[in-house]
């Protein structure tokens, strides 16, 4: 994450605030109001509050985004990993069998688009369980991660291709990589359309950028309902429609943008039950004391002929697809041939 040479707007002295980042505390001090990350725009006005900080909306593109929000100096104490072995067990449980199988579908769906299976990054890859699944299917995959743990995650997988550093460090030569993939990355970064720049050279002309964020066009937020469980600032500063990311993607010089959500709808919330996942119950987040952690949705409950052919006339195509509504928004973008 770099910063750009965007001057900062003058803010109060904030007081400190004591936050949690897997487990690890960490005392934030000194917010500071800034111009819309995506547009420059200086002014904006409330959103929400979420977490005790405050949400605003840029008054020309509509980004919601942390302000004020944290410095370069917030984040790299955020994510300063105290306890790496802690750290690398979560992602262990994280990378359960359903994950897994949904990382074979995402690649399933590249692999579609962009025949042959040729060099493959994962940016910001944490733990790197992704790019190795990529790599299991043929791909000369690799990843990267500004964070030291990452590196001995994967040397205790004997996982190879793992780079650890700033981007711009690591010395990728452009036009280097068939697909670069970025999933719940840009929801983090400070100046997004900077290090959209940085993953654009390392494309080969045409090829395929993923980017996946938390969704704020879910019902549960449209509802007021969202428990933004594992999508709190001040970790998450851009909160992202499927407006304001085509938006970074066109203004990055990206072309034959598609998008559409996935993730699940987020039901739960709506009925005001926290969500039930794999990755929830790994951080260990699922409120035991609703006595619904265990309790299967209506969905769940149904023959599996009747599941699939629900996700594929009105799930997929009308609220995925269509709406947009689900967890998460994915996006596939090109670069320019010519480029």
């Amino acid at each position: 994450m770099i910063q750009a040479n965007t001057e900062l707007l003058p803010a109060p002295e904030m007081t400190d605030t004591e936050i949690t980042d897997t487990a690890v505390p960490v005392r934030l001090r000194g917010l500071v109001r800034v111009p819309c990350p995506l547009c420059n725009c200086a002014t904006s006005r409330p959103e929400t509050v979420i977490a005790g900080y405050s949400l605003e909306k840029c008054n020309d593109c509509g980004l919601i985004y942390m302000n004020p929000r944290c410095t370069a100096d917030h984040l790299a104490d955020i994510y300063t990993v105290r306890d790496e072995d802690s750290l690398i067990e979560l992602y262990s449980r994280i990378a359960s069998p359903s994950v897994l199988e949904d990382y074979n579908q995402k690649l399933a769906k590249i692999e579609r688009m962009v025949p042959g299976k040729g060099r493959f990054l994962d940016f910001a890859c944490a733990a790197g369980y992704l790019f190795e699944e990529a790599q299991k299917r043929g791909w000369d995959a690799h990843g990267c991660d500004v964070g030291e743990w990452t590196g001995r995650a994967a040397e205790k997988r004997h996982l190879q291709n793992m780079h650890v550093g700033d981007f711009d460090d690591l010395n990728f030569p452009d036009n280097h990589f068939d697909v670069v993939y970025a999933s719940q990355v840009f929801e983090h970064l400070l100046y997004p359309l900077e290090d959209l720049a940085r993953l654009k050279r390392v494309l080969k002309p045409g090829g395929l950028l993923y980017i996946e964020v938390p969704n704020y066009n879910t019902l549960p937020i449209r509802f007021g309902k969202d428990d933004f469980m594992l999508n709190e600032p001040p970790q998450h500063i851009n909160y992202f429609t499927p407006t304001t990311l085509r938006k970074v993607l066109t203004d990055g010089g990206m072309e034959r943008i598609t998008m559409t959500s996935c993730g699940g709808l987020k039901w739960e919330n709506l009925l005001g039950r926290p969500i039930i996942s794999d990755v929830a119950a790994a951080y260990g987040l699922v409120d035991d004391r609703s006595g619904t952690a265990s309790r299967p949705s209506l969905l769940s409950r149904c023959p599996s002929t009747a599941k699939q052919l629900a996700k594929s006339t009105v799930i997929e195509p009308l609220l995925y697809n269509g709406a947009k509504i689900g967890m998460n928004l994915l996006a596939y973008s090109r670069k320019p041939s010519h480029v």
